[in-house]
Order: structure tokens, then C-alpha cells, then sequence
């Protein structure tokens, strides 16, 4: 844009109401209407200038206002330069300028502290370039402290172990600083870095301590609760066993001490520094034992405790000691079995409760008449017979005697062994002699029933069909008996009997003997199988069942006796069941007439050899 020199006079000398105005104006672009000039017409950047000195507190940001510059065309900002007084250090590129309006700005938590900064600004039009010394002036004052953080909060000093210290905090505010701690306390602060430590002598007590601190700057002090845990780890120390001497402990006699109490940060492992060939320590709980038969001699034993953790090992001289004194003996007396008389099979192995004894320890038993079978353990007192011994029925009275360091002493007639002929116990029978059939009962006595198919029915005269239940049988000497019957009545059936929870935990030679028969129908539509288990809980679908062979009870008028041999259950607990099944096959074509199998029960027990 060209400017005649009556132009340029209007704008040199304008009245004073048009310079307020001007100073009002953020950018003053002028133009007339004139015949076009050259450009050595146009005018120059002049006149820049900012509002008075801004202030704004150390580590906050800041925007200026837009300046007044007088420019006949678009001025162009930017910082030519800078300065800072009154201790401030000037940092280049800190400050930044719109170049297109001269608005200037300085950023939160930018560096520069307190001071004086003057920039130096360069503006530049169409028509060349103006610069303007010292044109803009901001005043830094002191910042208070804020947003003191230890990072991590919780932090690790090890008592007695040099160069243990926090981080360095940081923070906001006016630097230098000065730290200090608020409350009294062990701990020591770097009053020019903030961290913290703890003296090496300190006997602080481990654990966590929460600090506050006290900061100070030019512009005050500014306190922050709680700012740091200090997470105190100490090596071990005040070991202590209570009691810490152990008198009187005589030759041979087993000892063992408490368990220490120990401070410091955990866990901890424990170790002897010298156990004199006999004492041995729990690693775990520090408890020091000396065993029975000690070789040590009359004297005292000291003993260094060595604990360990994380952090390294203490010796703790002399933490705990023994005495070891003369053998005060006193003879055994008072020597009592808790069983005093025993029954045993002829040929079965045979072992009873161990005695107790007053007396000094050692003791060492020995019988004073084995009988030619019995023997005794040396240490413990347990008198025993072995399996297959041949000792003749009859009453075994045997005496013991018992031998410490200060004699022996004879105990006569401690326990009565009766050896009889081995006579097999019955450990469960059916319970049904004494029942009859009964409206609503199934009255089976010990054993239980379940049907799976057709629901059994009682009929008019008690008997029931379609499932088990009581009536009269046939014995094996074809005499009239009671007994359980299953009539399947031409119908499908899955029905159980069984004796539940049999108990052989010590019998041995365990055997089932039964007597039962069946009448009609055919096998291929009929079955009756003998099972145990040794899972039964209730349910015979979810058992698991194992068949026990037996010959055939089929086709006859009258009981037939069975024994079934249970010696690989022996020392178990079963359950077992007779299971009637009548079933159709495909040769049927779904006529039930070969459904008619009726099976009798007149005998069941189980029997054995008690161990």
C-alpha cells in the first residue's frame, strides 16, 4: 500500500484525542485513499508497548495483554532477546510470543526463578523492522513450597547399616529450600536435600513410622503431614530365652529349652555357633535340644545363638546355657500297663499297650519268663506275640523288669495273656427268626431292601410282591423257617437286599455263609447275584459292586447252603447284596410269562476270626 507525505502528516501529527485512542488499539493498521507512494513511504514498526510490569509467583504461568505498536501494515512478533535482574537467570526459549499478536506467555511449572526478566522484542511490517529494547518486563516473586512428594511413600532404611536413606522429594515452590522434621524423632533430615536417615547407633525399634516435614524458603514455611513412611528393618537383636540357664540337668537326661523371643524384621532362622557334639537347634523356632544319652560331661555349657535374616547374622553370645550335673538316679517304680489282661487266638500275633514308669531315664525292659514265645521291646516295654506262635491254650502271667543307671527292679504279674482256640465270631446276621409278616412292614430285621422297577405291593395275607419282604421258607433240613422272599409276579423287576456297613476292621478269615433256594421260571428271563461293595453311601445305583460266585440255589424245594470265603475284605468295611432280576428277552415279543422266578432267603451271616 502506497502513502502520500499528506497522509504521513496525518498520522505524525494527529490531535491528541487520536494518539488516546490509538494507545487503546491493540494493532493500529492505517491507510488512505491517496495516489499510490513507493515504498520508501511506508512506515516502520514504532511505539511498541506492554502494560506496566506484570508480576506472577515462581513456577506459574502467565499471559500477557496484547501490546500497542504502531504499523501501518501486519506487525510480526518475536523475541529478539532477554535479560534477568535481581537474581533471576534468564533461560532461553522459556518465554514464548504469538508472532501475530505479540501476546506473550509463560508456561505452569516452567524453571525460571525469582527475579526481574526483560525481553527484547523485534517487530517487524511490509516496511522493515523495528526492535525494542527491554520491551516487555516481568516480575517472578518467591513461590511458597507445595505438592512435597516422597516417592515411594513407603520407603526402606535398615537400622545400623550405613548410607541408608530416602529418596530426594520433590516439590513445587522458590529454591533454595531448607527441610526439617516436625515432630521430635530419631530420624535425621537433610536440611538442603529432604532426605531422610537414620544414625547407624540408633536402637530404634523396627517397624513402620510415618514423618512429616517442615519446608522453608524465601516466601515461608510450609509444613505436609505424614508426607513419608519410613518401612524400619532392623538385622535380629535382644535375643532372649526365658529361662536363660538350664540347672541340674543331669548326665544323660534329655533337655530341651524354649523358644527364644527375638527383634527385628522376620523371619528368622537359627543355628548354633558351637554345640559341643550334642545340642542341636530348630532352625525354625530356635528351641535347643540336648537328647537323651548325652555323652557331655559334668560341667557348664554356654551357648552362642547365631540368628539370621535378610539383613545378615548376630552372634548372641552366650544367649542360653546347661548345666550338666551327676546322675541323681532314682530306681523305677510304679510300673502299670493300662491293659492288664488279654484274649488271643491260639496261633495269632498279639501286642499291648506300653507301660509308663516312674523312675530315672533310661529305663530297659526285659521280661523275667518269656514262655517260650513272648517277647518284650527293650525300650518301650511293648510285650508281644508273633504270628503262627505255638503257644498252648491256656492263662500266661508275665513279670518285667525294668533297669536304669541306678538298679533294676522286678514287676511280678503286670499282664495275664489268655491264649484260647481260635472261635470265629459272628460280626452280622439277618435278625429275621424272630418276625413275622406284619401289615405295612417289610420286617427283614438287619437288612434293608430296595426296588429299582415295579413298586412292591402287600397283598391280603401280608406277603409281598413285587419286592422282598418277610414270610415263611424252608430251612436247609426242609423244616419250616422264616426267612425273606422275592415274588416277581410276571412283571419287570431289579430288586435288592442287602446287609449294609459290615464291619471286619479286626477280624480276619471272614467268611459269608447263606442258605436260599428259587422255584419257576426261567434263567434266561431270571437272575439272583451276590455283590459287595466297599463304597455303599445309601444308593445301590451309584455303588460299585463286585460279584461274588456262588453255585446255583435254583430248581430245589428247599434251603441250600452256601459259604462264600471274605478274607480279601478282612480289616474292611462292605456292604452286600443279593440282587433278583427278572427281565424280558427279545424271544418274548413282550409276553411276561417267564417272569415268575421266586427266590427264598432263609439264612444270612457273616462270621470271623477276631484278631
Amino acid at each position: 500500500m502506497n502513502y502520500s507525505k499528506k497522509c504521513k502528516n496525518k498520522w505524525r501529527f494527529g490531535s491528541k484525542w487520536l494518539a488516546v485512542a490509538l494507545a487503546l488499539l491493540s494493532v493500529v493498521a492505517y491507510s488512505c485513499d491517496d495516489e499510490s507512494d513507493s515504498a520508501d513511504d511506508i512506515l516502520v514498526p514504532s511505539g511498541l508497548r506492554y502494560a506496566s510490569v506484570t508480576e506472577v509467583y515462581e513456577g506459574k504461568g502467565m499471559e500477557s495483554a496484547q501490546p500497542v505498536i504502531f504499523s501501518d501494515s501486519q506487525p510480526i512478533f518475536e523475541i529478539a532477546g532477554g535479560v534477568a535482574e535481581d537474581n533471576g537467570v534468564y533461560i532461553e526459549d522459556v518465554f514464548t510470543i504469538k508472532d501475530s499478536t505479540g501476546v506473550i506467555k509463560l508456561a505452569n511449572d516452567n524453571e525460571l526463578v525469582a527475579g526481574l526478566y526483560k525481553l527484547d522484542i523485534k517487530v517487524t511490517n511490509k516496511a522493515g523492522e523495528g526492535n525494542f529494547a527491554s520491551a516487555f518486563e516481568l516480575r517472578i516473586l518467591p513461590s511458597s513450597i507445595e505438592g512435597l512428594q516422597y516417592a515411594p511413600f513407603k520407603q526402606t532404611i535398615v537400622r545400623g547399616v550405613e548410607g541408608q536413606k530416602t529418596t530426594k522429594p520433590v516439590f513445587k515452590g522458590t529454591k533454595p529450600a531448607t527441610f526439617s522434621l516436625i515432630e521430635e524423632s530419631n530420624f535425621v533430615i537433610d536440611a538442603a536435600t529432604g532426605e531422610i536417615s537414620l544414625p547407624v547407633d540408633s536402637d530404634l525399634e523396627a517397624g513402620n513410622y510415618k514423618l512429616s516435614v517442615k519446608v522453608s524458603n524465601i516466601a515461608g514455611d510450609t509444613e505436609f503431614s505424614e508426607v513419608v513412611m519410613v518401612n524400619l528393618e532392623t538385622k535380629p537383636y535382644s535375643l532372649v530365652y526365658t529361662p536363660q540357664q538350664y540347672l541340674d540337668v543331669q548326665q544323660k537326661q534329655a533337655k530341651k529349652s524354649a523358644a527364644p523371643t527375638v527383634k527385628g524384621t522376620g523371619p528368622f532362622t537359627y543355628a548354633l555357633k558351637d554345640n559341643y557334639g550334642e545340642f542341636t537347634i530348630d532352625e525354625n523356632t530356635g528351641v535347643i535340644s540336648l537328647p537323651e544319652n548325652h555323652a557331655l560331661e559334668i560341667n557348664d555349657y554356654p551357648l552362642t545363638v547365631v540368628v539370621t535374616n535378610t539383613h545378615g547374622s548376630v552372634e548372641f553370645e552366650n544367649a542360653v546355657s546347661f548345666q550338666i550335673v551327676e546322675i541323681k538316679a532314682v530306681l523305677p517304680s510304679d510300673l502299670q500297663y493300662s491293659t492288664t489282661s488279654y484274649i488271643v487266638n491260639e496261633g495269632f500275633a498279639f501286642e499291648s499297650t506300653q507301660p509308663t514308669v516312674v523312675g530315672t531315664t533310661p529305663i530297659t525292659y526285659a521280661l523275667v519268663d518269656d514262655k517260650g514265645a513272648f517277647a518284650i521291646d527293650a525300650a518301650t516295654g511293648v510285650i508281644s506275640l508273633a504270628k503262627d506262635n505255638t503257644l498252648a491254650v491256656g492263662d500266661y502271667t508275665l513279670s518285667v523288669k525294668a533297669t536304669n543307671v541306678k538298679g533294676e527292679v522286678t514287676f511280678a504279674d503286670v499282664i495275664t495273656v489268655t491264649i484260647q482256640v481260635a472261635t470265629p465270631e459272628v460280626v452280622f446276621e439277618d435278625g429275621w427268626d424272630a418276625l413275622s409278616a406284619v401289615t405295612g412292614e417289610k420286617n427283614l430285621g438287619n437288612m434293608k431292601e430296595v426296588s429299582l422297577e415295579t413298586d412292591p405291593v402287600q397283598a391280603s395275607n401280608n406277603k409281598w410282591n413285587y419286592g422282598w419282604g418277610n414270610w415263611g421258607v424252608k430251612d436247609a433240613n426242609n423244616e419250616s423257617a422264616r426267612g425273606a422272599i422275592m415274588i416277581p409276579k410276571k412283571s419287570v423287576n431289579d430288586d435288592w437286599l442287602y446287609a449294609e456297613n459290615i464291619d471286619l476292621t479286626n477280624y480276619i478269615n471272614s467268611q459269608l455263609d447263606f442258605a436260599a433256594y428259587s422255584k419257576y421260571g426261567t434263567d434266561a428271563n431270571n437272575t439272583l447275584e451276590l455283590v459287595i461293595s466297599e463304597n455303599f453311601a445309601g444308593n445301590v445305583e451309584t455303588a460299585t459292586w463286585i460279584n461274588l460266585n456262588f453255585a446255583s440255589v435254583h430248581n430245589f424245594a428247599f434251603s441250600q447252603a452256601r459259604t462264600i470265603d471274605l478274607s480279601a475284605y478282612d480289616g474292611k468295611i462292605v456292604t452286600i447284596a443279593f440282587r433278583h432280576k427278572s427281565f424280558l428277552i427279545p424271544e418274548d415279543n413282550g409276553d411276561p410269562k417267564n417272569l415268575s422266578r421266586t427266590t427264598y432267603i432263609q439264612d444270612f451271616k457273616v462270621s470271623g476270626l477276631r484278631k
